[in-house]
């Protein structure tokens, strides 16, 4: 089971308009020993959760149309909510857009690898 040096579980907010891509995240997550807080389905939502949870980590995909995207998310995340770490986990590879995440504070990952996936939600949280 993951924990946060307060000895508290992994809290996690998981957002991707795929649904089934969404279910499939937080399942493994969630078997992880991760606690996921929260999932929606849009960037707008997504942020909203964030902000009003304060998960450890939010895992979130790029193009969520029709509000805000991923990248948008972690800009407004690290302003409004800068303990909240992001990770953008996306099919989306632009070199541009991997420059403007890592820019904004959030950790870019491709999709495709839940195992990845697990390990980066599992190193972003920095002690509080």
């Amino acid at each position: 089971m993951s924990r946060v040096a307060d000895g508290r579980v992994l809290r996690v907010v998981v957002v991707d308009n795929d649904a089934a891509a969404l279910e499939l995240v937080v399942t493994d997550l969630t078997l992880e020993g991760l606690e996921v807080v929260g999932t929606a389905l849009d960037g707008a939502t997504g942020l909203e959760l964030c902000r009003e949870l304060r998960p450890d980590v939010a895992v979130i995909d790029h193009r969520m149309p029709p509000g805000p995207h991923g990248l948008e998310v972690a800009q407004r995340l690290a302003a409004d909510a800068p303990d909240v770490r992001v990770i953008v986990f996306t099919n989306y590879q632009d070199a541009e857009l991997v420059t403007q995440i890592r820019a904004s504070g959030a950790t870019y990952l491709p999709k495709g690898n839940l195992r990845a996936l697990r390990r980066a939600v599992t190193t972003a949280v920095r002690p509080r």
